[in-house]
C-alpha cells in the first residue's frame, strides 16, 4: 500500500525526471522560444494538477463533497490530544443513494472533530453494531454566508425506515 511518506519522494523524483527530459529535448531543438516556454508551462501545470489529484486517486478521505443524504457504512473517531499535537478528526464511510445506473460506491470523508458530533456518532455506532442501518443528512450551517470563514459540518442521523411493499 502506498502512503504519503513513500509517495512524496517517488512523485518528486518522477516529476523531476520528467522536467529534466523536457529540458534536454528543448535544449537541442530549434523551436521558437515561445514554443519552448509554452511546453515548460504546460508540463509544469500537468505535474501540479496530477499532484493535486493524487490523494483522491489513492483513496485518501475527501474533505468536501459529501452527499446531502447518505447511508452510513462505517465510523472512526480520533479524539484530539490535550497537548494540541493532534486536533482530532472524524472519518465517515458513506454511500450515496443509487444513481440512474444503480451504482452505489462507498467513499471516505474526513470531518473536523467536535464533541457534539462525537456524541451523535456514539449512538450511530451502537446502532450499526446492532445491525440497524443508519441514514445521515448534511444540515446547512445557520447564519453562515458562503465564502466567509471556515465551514463547519453539521450532520443529523436517523434510522433507516422499513421499506414499504405494495399489497398483493
Amino acid at each position: 500500500m502506498i502512503n504519503s511518506a513513500t509517495a512524496t519522494p517517488a512523485f518528486v523524483a518522477a516529476f523531476s525526471l520528467l522536467v529534466l527530459l523536457l529540458a534536454n529535448v528543448l535544449w537541442f531543438t530549434r523551436f521558437a522560444w515561445w514554443v519552448k516556454a509554452s511546453a515548460i508551462v504546460l508540463v509544469a501545470g500537468l505535474c501540479w494538477m496530477s499532484w493535486r489529484a493524487m490523494p483522491e486517486l489513492l483513496g485518501w478521505p475527501a474533505h468536501a463533497g459529501m452527499p446531502p443524504r447518505f447511508n452510513v457504512a462505517g465510523i472512526q473517531v480520533i479524539e484530539p490530544e490535550k497537548n494540541g499535537g493532534n486536533k482530532g478528526a472524524i472519518y465517515l464511510w458513506v454511500t450515496g443513494f443509487a444513481t440512474v445506473h444503480g451504482e452505489v460506491i462507498p467513499r471516505a470523508f474526513e470531518i473536523p472533530f467536535t464533541p457534539e458530533l462525537q456524541l451523535k456518532l456514539a449512538g450511530v455506532s451502537t446502532k450499526l453494531r446492532k445491525r440497524l442501518p443508519q441514514l445521515g443528512e448534511v444540515v446547512p450551517p445557520k447564519g453562515h454566508q458562503a465564502g466567509h470563514g471556515p465551514v463547519g459540518v453539521e450532520l443529523d442521523f436517523f434510522d433507516m425506515p422499513d421499506p414499504l411493499f405494495p399489497e398483493r
